[in-house]
């Protein structure tokens, strides 16, 4: 990977990777598309945001485009991890819903028996599963259980979602301050013992985050100190590219990062797309 510095040198190497394109993002393009300029107290951004609410699906899958992407990831991905992990187990990690589990598989398939994937219920996107009710975001909305992702995704361990037939997602809309505060347990869950102890010797180790774009955008925040304004946030929305610092991180786009040792955090890149390697070079 150009420029990532992704060596075995007894850090805990992080790569957060953003799902492939899902069926709400070129609905999202279409509706707020025409009025991006506009402001947002305007008429035209008012029905188009009820409009959004309306149409958007709480758990979209991935569309065509997102799939190859989602492959595309993988034919990069996979090679690399093999070559720098060496015998060492490549931990994933996975957000439950459906177009990240999506997003992974490619991935855990190339991959195989050097990996080993865990569907982790604290990765969702801000906001969580939710639904618009009489103007109002709520939740939880309709979203798989771990019954249907065993069966769905047979490779992927459900360990610590509920197994009692319903949706994984049991809380309501999720604010950002409650989504601040879920990024940072996040982070001392990277920072932990658990994590950590794969990474005591020069080999390192390697942690793959397959999750959602506002979410690597607080989990970056969180691990580099830096605030995340609450003055803007929005009520009953979940908006972050109009903060003072946003981290973005396109679809199919990743983050590497690495916890050091001594408890230092090297960032080697964000947001970047990562060539296909099964292609053949146009250079």
């Amino acid at each position: 990977m150009a420029g990532s510095a992704l060596t075995a040198n007894g850090d805990l190497h992080v790569l957060l990777v953003r799902h492939g394109e899902s069926l709400n993002n070129p609905l999202m393009a279409k509706i707020f598309g025409p009025v991006a300029d506009e402001d947002p107290a305007s008429q035209r951004r008012r029905d188009a945001e009820a409009r959004w609410l309306a149409e958007r699906l709480s758990d979209p899958a991935l569309t065509d485009k997102g799939m190859q992407e989602a492959e595309e990831v993988a034919n990069t991905l996979a090679p690399m991890l093999r070559r720098l992990a060496g015998s060492r187990l490549i931990k994933v990690f996975v957000s439950p819903f459906m177009r990240t589990l999506q997003t992974a598989q490619p991935l855990a398939r190339a991959l195989g028996s050097a990996c080993s994937v865990e569907v982790h219920p604290d990765l969702f996107e801000v906001g969580g599963v939710y639904v618009e009710r009489l103007g109002l975001r709520d939740g939880p909305g309709e979203c798989l259980t771990a019954e249907e992702i065993e069966q769905r995704f047979p490779a992927y361990r459900t360990t610590k979602l509920p197994k009692d037939g319903a949706g994984w997602y049991r809380g309501s809309w999720e604010c950002d301050e409650a989504a601040r505060l879920r990024a940072a347990e996040i982070v001392k869950w990277l920072r932990s013992a658990e994590l950590r102890k794969d990474a005591a010797d020069v080999a390192g180790a390697f942690v793959v985050l397959v999750i959602h774009g506002h979410l690597i955008d607080m989990l970056l925040k969180a691990l580099l100190g830096i605030a995340d304004d609450g003055s803007s946030d929005h009520p009953q929305t979940n908006v972050f590219t109009e903060r003072p610092v946003v981290f973005f991180t396109p679809n199919a786009a990743t983050a590497h990062i690495s916890i050091r040792r001594n408890g230092g955090v090297a960032i080697h890149h964000i947001g970047q797309r990562l060539p296909d390697r099964s292609q053949p070079s146009k250079l």
